[in-house]
């Protein structure tokens, strides 16, 4: 089945938004604001309220639990109709070094970001965000960033053969 971002959750449509503009990992770009989760709550809080910490804790760099959780729900969701694959099974503890003091496990792992199996899809729901006006330089902003962020690790030889 085709699917179109309007078959999809807002919350869907913004995983996939986020996804396809191409995020380095967290812990490469070395800034908790390139988290998958991150992201994603900054624009669904943007797109729905026009305030991007609605799902942040206090602080603004952590997405709240419940926000976590909605997350790994929709993830799921995406993996079940074939339009994602899921980099971690549900609930799997977090990477080596992402253990956080009171907190059992990190539902959502910010440096493997499930995989867009369906790109079309993923380009349309990207598009849809970037012409939410709320959205928009939030989303240039982190494109950007990331784009630099890709420079340097390949200049440090990520992904070389």
């Amino acid at each position: 089945m085709a699917y179109q971002p309007e078959d999809l959750a807002d919350l869907e449509v913004a995983l996939l938004g986020v996804l396809s503009i191409g995020l380095p990992p967290a812990r490469a770009a070395g800034s908790e604001t390139f988290r998958i989760d991150h992201v994603t709550a900054v624009v669904a809080g943007l797109a729905a309220q026009g305030r991007g910490e609605v799902h942040l804790e206090a602080g603004g760099l952590r997405a709240t639990t419940a926000f976590r959780q909605s997350l790994r729900d929709a993830i799921l969701s995406l993996a079940e109709r074939g339009i994602l694959a899921a980099s971690q099974p549900a609930g799997a503890p977090a990477a080596p070094g992402g253990f956080e003091a009171g907190l059992e496990l990190d539902l959502v792992d910010p440096d493997e970001h499930p995989a867009v199996l369906d790109r079309y899809l993923g380009q349309l729901c990207m598009e849809r965000l970037f012409n939410v006006p709320a959205v928009y330089p939030y989303l240039m902003e982190r494109y950007s960033s990331s784009g630099e962020v890709w420079r340097r690790i390949r200049e440090s030889g990520y992904a070389r053969d």
